[in-house]
């Protein structure tokens, strides 16, 4: 990440980014910080989820899982085979 947390002269917080070089937000306490970056996390994985979406309802889930795609049919099996096993040692 490309972002420092800094504390300003007046003892508020500003976020300097390093890719664009200039503050993204000044004025700020430790809770609105939080808030911020929690809410920027969100983004990132409301963007991230949408691809794989998008990939997996196109009909092209290795878009998303390359080598690592599972049909149903692979991920059931592995599902009955581990809740087996958790069975087992219960």
């Amino acid at each position: 990440m490309g972002q420092q947390i800094i504390r300003q002269p007046d003892g508020r917080l500003a976020v300097f980014s390093t890719v664009v070089d200039a503050f993204i937000v000044v004025d700020a306490t430790p809770e609105e910080i939080l808030d911020w970056r929690a809410e920027e996390a969100a983004k990132e994985a409301r963007r991230t989820t949408q691809r794989q979406l998008d990939h997996v309802l196109s009909g092209e889930p290795e878009r998303s899982y390359f080598q690592f795609t599972m049909t149903w049919e692979e991920a059931s099996q592995l599902d009955r085979e581990n809740s087996n096993e958790e069975a087992e040692t219960s």
